[in-house]
């Protein structure tokens, strides 16, 4: 089975369109291969998880520490005068 087009007409049942897969405005029907290709790229393993947790915590840290450093250094200018 290739990919196919599909409508929902009035009453709600889904039947099969003509227009080729690129113009389809309904819905497109997968073939079981393709589904499993699909899913087969966007698997998550938790090395990934943890190394996006990980990245995402130091942006946030690494941001403020830079964001909060001149501050610091117009505070202790403050202080000398």
């Amino acid at each position: 089975m290739e990919n196919q087009c599909v409508q929902i007409n009035e009453q709600g049942f889904l039947f099969a369109s003509p227009e080729p897969i690129t113009e389809c405005t309904g819905y497109v029907l997968v073939s079981h291969s393709t589904y499993d290709s699909f899913i087969t790229d966007i698997t998550i393993n938790p090395v990934d998880i943890a190394s996006s947790f990980t990245f995402g915590f130091a942006a946030v840290i690494i941001t403020g520490y830079f964001a909060a450093y001149p501050v610091g250094i117009a505070k202790a200018l403050i202080r000398k005068l």
